[in-house]
């Protein structure tokens, strides 16, 4: 959730309609099978800073579209590899949570900013 505090009310500008990102990054770390030490999101994050890459490290950024059922199936065809996938995701949900956050600072005009959980680490 995006929740800024604003004329003495929470309000909630931003939040997931079906699981937290935190969970799905999960979610995908045991598709994967990615091991849980020292976490599953740190494990997701190695794997997306080598995918998507072309020689130089430069980000090529491709962003599958593709619902969790059809994902196995990806992979096993070789359209997409695991670190793909990693960088797919990542780059997906931190974009729809940096705009939401953009947003909410800007209705609030507030000058400051608090990030609380798993993902925000």
């Amino acid at each position: 959730q995006v929740i800024a505090y604003s004329r003495r009310r929470y309000r909630i500008l931003g939040e997931t309609l079906d699981v937290a990102v935190g969970n799905c990054i999960d979610r995908l770390a045991r598709l994967l099978q990615i091991p849980n030490a020292p976490s599953p999101g740190y494990n997701v994050e190695q794997l997306a800073k080598r995918g998507a890459q072309n020689e130089g490290g430069t980000p090529l950024n491709p962003i599958f579209d593709a619902p969790q059922a059809v994902t196995p199936k990806l992979l096993e065809s070789g359209e997409v590899t695991p670190e793909d996938l990693c960088f797919s995701l990542q780059e997906t949900a931190f974009a729809m949570l940096a705009e939401v956050t953009e947003r909410a600072l800007a209705l609030t005009r507030a000058r400051h900013l608090l990030l609380v959980g798993g993902v925000a680490c």
